[in-house]
């Protein structure tokens, strides 16, 4: 067997471990004291190291160890959590993370523990007041001569002389051995194989219950029995497996009570290297003891690369585009049979669509958790105190775009940090608590999940980003009249404008918001901010759930059919020219006692033609406070369309999220609302 094909599944195994170790590390640090935190931390460690070994990475290994001795510390209570020593175990989870990457990328670069392994030894022995040694080989840790090997060899031969054959009296023993892994083992089949590999270095299997290909699977739970030929000692021979990491338990089990099945030498050949026999054939019913079955345990979960659910998507959108084609030619006919099989087919694939959906749907869990640390780190360096607070992590998105906005979180996260929150001296003076709070949480909005990222800050002056638009020539001054707050901060998102008088290392308020809206709006998304001077800023990433197959809302204007995301729209109304009235020189309509500006599409799109003097559809949409009524020619109803991305030559356009290819074959534009409106 080949180590190296669980080669992704440990970098994957062991990402997770590390992210694990950061999130609990913080959380110690707020609570010193947690068992319960330090039990997980420990855990985390222990099965980071165990993975390692297995898997033959060294270097790893002997950071985690000398990692797990300074956590075993700390859980005795031997160790105080002071921040020296949490700095040093977080530059532990670093290093170890580096290693991995190193790992991932088949890299030959060398990477020097030395100084992070005599830091941790220093703690270790300073703190326990003794010198730390590594664990002994297996063949040392009994002592030579000692009073156990002897009688229980020779315990063992007495009671195989009944047992065995003739020939086995001589010197060869058959011994039947129960294995038993940890409870939270990780990487099962590395363990079978670790195992059987030091039993034909001391013997030969015989058999095995579950079958050879059942462990290799993992179809089993935590236990397996092994029939082994020998001439070692049991002691001896249980003393070795249990070397192995993640192994709990070896017993020793009566032997009359099964019937040994020799294999042929020719099957032999034919196994692994640890010489594994094969037992049932795969899927079967495994024989126990007292003769009842014992039924294999099937894998409840499978790792599927992102692409392969990228290709099944984009099949599963061309269904939905032939589905909507079907659905418009059987209108054109009046066939009862060919009703009722598109009505089946539409649910099949409706169902289908939801289940390949589903599996491409993440909780924001697995990126939020990389934030805790970075906000801790970051407001340490810049000598401020901060409670980081997450909310929503159960919260799922598509795979596709949890991947994408990593980077956005961070630069808002950034930006509180270094801008949002005072010092604590400062925030004192203005009688605010020493600690600045930021909050990062995730809910769902109708079709779209809302990502915010507030500060209890000092907020952001508008009138100072005012001044400074005017200042760079972004706007002249006589327009400050027209313009309210929120489309003031919206100056904060132009490229190279910041509102920091020192940009930092780490951010000025507005360095990356640029690049944060580019990013969300490419995502099909929008960037919101409010903010209150003396209180605190919000910045909001509206995401559509999926970034393939969405409802829309079809309208027609100058003959030519658009999509408007349903997510956005609030509602549809019929009005008459006398309606519209001006505010300011804006049309606005007034809609149950609320005043709503009119955009007429044809206007935006610079269509030859207006809407006359008659009535004419408006689509009502909401962008977070902000409402808008859209004037279009004609309503065409609600569809489910499948998003085709614009190419390079067309992303830059501003007012379309991408198209469609409708039912009819023709090819719709889809608005992109925020930008249109904005």
């Amino acid at each position: 067997m080949d180590i190296s094909q669980y080669k992704e599944l440990f970098i994957n195994e062991a990402q997770e471990h590390l992210e694990a170790l950061n999130q609990s590390m913080v959380d110690l640090e707020k609570d010193p004291g947690n068992p319960d935190v330090l039990t997980d931390i420990f855990r985390s460690a222990h099965t980071l190291k165990g993975m390692s070994a297995t898997m033959g990475f060294d270097q790893l290994t002997e950071l985690a160890h000398e990692m797990e001795n300074v956590l075993d510390g700390l859980r005795s209570g031997d160790i105080e959590a002071r921040t020296t020593i949490v700095d040093l175990l977080f530059s532990c989870f670093d290093m170890l993370g580096s290693m991995v990457a190193e790992i991932a990328e088949e890299s030959s670069k060398p990477i020097d523990t030395k100084p992070l392994i005599q830091a941790l030894r220093e703690v270790y022995e300073g703190e326990k007041g003794a010198v730390l040694t590594t664990e002994a080989p297996a063949e040392e840790e009994a002592e030579p001569g000692g009073l156990e090997e002897e009688p229980v060899e020779e315990e063992v031969a007495v009671e195989l002389a009944e047992e065995t054959s003739a020939d086995e009296r001589e010197g060869e023993k058959t011994l039947r051995l129960k294995v038993t892994l940890d409870e939270d083992c990780v990487l099962k089949s590395v363990r079978v194989f670790m195992i059987f590999k030091k039993l034909s270095q001391m013997g030969k299997v015989v058999t095995s219950n579950p079958s050879a290909d059942d462990l290799e699977d993992e179809e089993f739970e935590r236990s397996f029995e092994v029939i082994f030929k020998t001439e070692e000692a049991l002691e001896k021979v249980r003393k070795s497996l249990l070397t192995i990491a993640e192994v709990q338990e070896v017993e020793r089990l009566p032997l009359e009570e099964v019937e040994i099945t020799l294999l042929k030498a020719s099957e032999e050949e034919e196994e692994i290297e640890a010489a594994v026999i094969e037992g049932a054939e795969p899927g079967q019913p495994q024989q126990e003891a007292d003769g009842s079955t014992m039924a294999p345990i099937r894998t409840q979960s499978v790792r599927v690369n992102i692409t392969r659910l990228d290709n099944l998507m984009n099949l599963i959108g061309e269904l939905v585009i032939n589905r909507t084609r079907l659905q418009e030619v059987a209108s054109s006919y009046d066939i009862t049979e060919l009703k009722e099989a598109l009505s089946h087919t539409a649910r099949l694939t409706a169902d289908l669509q939801d289940e390949v959906m589903k599996t491409r749907m993440v909780p924001v869990e697995h990126i939020f958790n990389r934030f805790p640390r970075m906000v801790r780190d970051l407001a340490k360096s810049r000598g401020k105190e901060v409670d980081f607070t997450m909310e929503g992590k159960e919260i799922e998105l598509d795979r596709t775009i949890l991947d994408e906005i990593s980077d956005p979180l961070m630069h808002l996260l950034r930006n509180a940090v270094d801008h949002g929150i005072d010092s604590p001296e400062l925030r004192e003076a203005m009688g605010k608590p020493r600690r600045g709070s930021i909050r990062l949480s995730a809910r769902r909005d109708r079709n779209y999940v809302s990502m915010e990222v507030s500060d209890d800050g000092q907020g952001v002056d508008a009138d100072k980003i005012f001044n400074l638009a005017v200042k760079k020539g972004l706007i002249a001054r006589e327009d400050m009249v027209s313009m309210g707050e929120e489309d003031t901060l919206r100056f904060l998102a132009m490229p190279g404008f910041s509102s920091a008088e020192e940009v930092s290392g780490v951010s000025g308020r507005g360095v990356g918001l640029d690049v944060v809206k580019a990013k969300v709006e490419s995502l099909g998304g929008m960037l919101l901010m409010q903010s209150k001077l003396g209180e605190g800023t919000m910045f909001a990433m509206k995401l559509p759930l999926t970034l393939a197959i969405i409802q829309a809302l079809l309208v027609k204007v100058q003959g030519e059919i658009y999509a408007i995301p349903l997510g956005v729209v609030a509602e549809t109304a019929v009005i008459s020219q006398h309606e519209i009235k001006y505010v300011s020189n804006q049309e606005v309509i007034f809609l149950r006692n609320e005043t709503i500006p009119l955009l007429r599409l044809s206007r935006i799109l610079e269509a030859h033609e207006e809407n006359g003097s008659g009535s004419f559809p408006v689509v009502v949409v909401e962008v977070m406070v902000k409402s808008v009524a859209i004037a279009v020619d004609e309503l065409m109803g609600q569809q489910e369309i499948v998003i085709t991305s614009l190419d390079r030559f067309l992303k830059g356009i501003r007012g379309f999220g991408g198209a469609t290819i409708l039912g009819t074959g023709d090819v719709a534009l889809i608005l992109d609302i925020p930008t249109l409106i904005s």
